[in-house]
């Protein structure tokens, strides 16, 4: 170490040992900056930061080798060899590329130890190889133990660099990086200089160090140029990765089209504001905005307009607001906006602002667009003790506003919305509800006035849950036709009430209901066709009720379908009859196997003289177009006897009997009728069962 020490400070020009440093550290920390780089991507990309990976520190290490060979003095002629010492630049290149390709290819486990190991035999080969070209008017003399040992250190150290690099446990890693390549850099040649001795036959008393300076000088430029280059593009590309950067998290967190926030950034914000609102004592409003017919502009004047109604409005918005506001569109046409308040700031003036800038008028696509929307509004922490409870209450505020035609700018209020939220939970939990096996069927029994005999049986589905028990089909139908439900529900409806009808022990209709949306599928004529063959149910035993707005929705389909059922030997009855707006001409459009007369004009055949004279008008109608008619709701002696004397074939409500199992609808079947106008078995089913529910 002392014969080292002494060379470097002895043998050696320390201005131009200061510069070959200085190009030292200056290339090996620019090596790793772009090593970094090539190590982030793949392919072809990579391949180019490897070039100039390569370039850069090959030329650094063989500027730091030739200015270092230039600073060691010695007494006599110093020549270089041309063809040798490019070589050992260009050793000095394509190891140095290898090397760090290597490193980062991931192979296996050692990877970026060989890599250092092949870069440090590039460094070896380029000095020696340097060496070989160096030519002196003398003899040369090489200590084999200080090569051996220049080597070794070349190797260690360099394959240190790379695994303090690739394997970093601490943020210091990477300058231990840098360090452990300059020492192996340095350590190569100052001990590869220490082997060598020069032995002058004709000694220079003179040597031209002016010469070798200007020569040192002339490398460290060329080699600070081609490192400069590394530099350049390295801070160029990170400029671009900033700049990219920048736009990925604006386009990640704000909308395009409006320039507003995007969904993303408005659930941060969100919690952000509630966070604030904790910490100053103060109230989060938050507001969400649903325009009104968006749908319809886009489906008339084209998704260009609609962009642009969207683009105008978010200026519009954006330009608005004042501080301590901030608005982003979180869907397509719905808008969110929140505004912090103090502990007693009213919301009013906020209200009327958004009301202008989001209900009136503007001007898109050369043209003046109608611009009208329902609001939500809740207050944290009011309503709402979260900022997940506070956007449900305020988009529960919101559906509101929607369905409102007067008041179109809705408060969170905790209990009305507690009926819509419930309904919402019920409409989660119905999905899978068939399944599940929550559902099951209960039959209304029919009678036949004139035999006072069981003629028939109308099928309900009930739906027990174990959260939310028994919910009433007035409650749990609706949903299903809203969020689609009914159509598993009713096939599967269809499919057990016909395989109940097959086990009964008289052969008697089985009525079933079928929903509009049921009667929009053009395959449901196949699957009654389907299901009848499976069960083996006969056709003729089974009867499809259908109310007049189910079939008006949509008329031409409605009425290819029911005749394409009709044609299975299946009858169709209309269902509710007198409740359309215009009852007489469903009757004329299709010709219906029966009439069901609904339950509200049964139930005033006591108090009103009207519907006694509808009641028997309908009668009189269905005898004229041969048309059964059956009363529904018959609850009492008195409405029974009227319905009979007036012409009613049958009949079906409470008087009779209550919906019931299937099991208790069999041992009705098989009652015997007593004397009368009712039979026993009506009075035994409606005494065991007061609490079923009508349907």
């Amino acid at each position: 170490m002392l014969d080292i020490i002494a060379c470097i400070t002895l043998d050696h020009n320390a201005a131009l040992v200061a510069l070959a440093a200085g190009m030292c550290v200056v290339g090996a920390w620019i090596s790793f900056r772009l090593f970094q780089r090539a190590r982030d991507t793949e392919g072809w990309m990579r391949g180019g930061w490897l070039f100039l990976n390569g370039m850069a520190t090959g030329s650094s290490i063989w500027c730091t080798h030739f200015i270092a060979m230039l600073a060691y003095e010695t007494q006599t002629a110093v020549y270089f060899n041309a063809t040798l010492t490019i070589l050992s630049l260009f050793l000095a290149i394509v190891g140095s590329a290898l090397g760090f390709a290597l490193a980062c290819s991931g192979l296996f486990r050692l990877a970026p130890e060989a890599g250092g190991v092949v870069i440090g035999a590039a460094v070896a080969c380029m000095h020696y190889i340097g060496m070989a070209g160096y030519r002196v008017d003398g003899l040369i003399h090489w200590n084999q133990n200080y090569v051996i040992a220049s080597v070794i250190a070349s190797l260690v150290f360099s394959a240190l660099a790379l695994n303090r690099f690739m394997r970093p446990t601490t943020r210091w890693c990477r300058y231990g990086a840098t360090t452990a390549l300059v020492l192996g850099i340095v350590l190569l040649h100052f001990t590869g200089m220490t082997a060598m001795t020069v032995t002058p036959l004709r000694p220079l008393f003179s040597p031209n160090v002016d010469q070798f300076s200007a020569l040192a000088l002339a490398v460290a430029g060329v080699g600070a140029l081609v490192i400069g280059m590394g530099v350049v593009t390295a801070l160029l590309d990170l400029k671009t990765r900033a700049t990219a950067d920048a736009d990925l998290q604006r386009l990640s967190e704000f909308d395009p089209l409006t320039g507003l926030g995007n969904r993303s950034l408005f659930s941060r914000r969100l919690e952000e504001e509630c966070l604030w609102a904790d910490s100053h004592d103060g109230r989060l409003c938050l507001v969400l905005v649903n325009l009104d017919d968006f749908r319809t502009v886009n489906d008339l004047r084209g998704h260009s307009a609609g962009d642009a109604l969207l683009a105008a409005l978010g200026a519009r918005v954006g330009n608005g607001l004042r501080a301590g506001e901030v608005a982003m569109r979180i869907g397509g046409d719905e808008f969110a906006v929140m505004r912090r308040l103090s502990a007693s700031e009213k919301v009013d003036e906020f209200l009327e602002r958004l009301d202008t800038l989001f209900r009136r008028p503007l001007k898109a696509s050369g043209m003046v667009m109608p611009c009208a929307s329902g609001m939500g509004v809740a207050i944290y922490p009011d309503h709402g003790l979260s900022a997940s409870d506070l956007l449900a209450n305020a988009g529960l505020a919101l559906a509101r506003a929607k369905d409102e035609t007067l008041e179109r700018t809705c408060f969170s209020n905790s209990v009305v919305d507690q009926a819509e939220r419930h309904r919402r939970e019920l409409a989660v939990a119905l999905r899978g509800a068939v399944e599940r096996g929550e559902l099951c069927l209960f039959f209304q029994p029919q009678m036949d006035l004139a035999t006072g005999e069981f003629s028939g049986a109308e099928a309900l589905a009930r739906w027990t849950h174990p959260d939310y028990g028994s919910v009433s089909p007035a409650v749990f139908i609706p949903i299903a036709e809203e969020n689609g439900q009914i159509i598993p529900i009713g096939d599967w409806v269809l499919e057990q009430s016909c395989r109940q009808a097959v086990t009964w022990a008289k052969p008697v209709k089985v009525a079933v209901n079928l929903s509009a949306i049921q009667l929009r599928q053009r395959g449901l004529p196949e699957r009654i066709g389907e299901i009848l063959r499976e069960t083996g149910l006969d056709p003729a035993r089974l009867e499809i009720e259908v109310t007049e707005s189910s079939f008006m929705a949509d008329l031409d389909l409605s009425l290819q379908i029911l005749r394409e059922i009709q044609a299975l030997g299946v009858s169709v009855a209309l269902d509710d009859f007198g409740t359309g707006y215009s009852a007489l001409a469903s009757l004329r459009v299709y010709p219906f196997n029966r009439i069901k007369l609904d339950r509200g004009f049964t139930s005033d055949l006591a108090v009103s003289d009207e519907a006694r004279a509808i009641v028997h008008s309908v009668l009189m109608l269905g005898q004229s177009l041969g048309t059964p008619v059956l009363a529904e709701g018959v609850e009492t002696d008195e409405q029974l006897a009227f319905l009979r004397a007036a012409g009613c074939r049958s009949i079906q409500g409470f008087l009779y009997s209550r919906p019931v199992p299937a099991g208790d609808l069999q041992r009705l079947m098989l009652a015997p009728p007593a004397p009368g106008l009712l039979g026993s078995a009506r009075r035994i089913v409606s005494a065991r069962l007061p609490q079923a529910a009508n349907g």
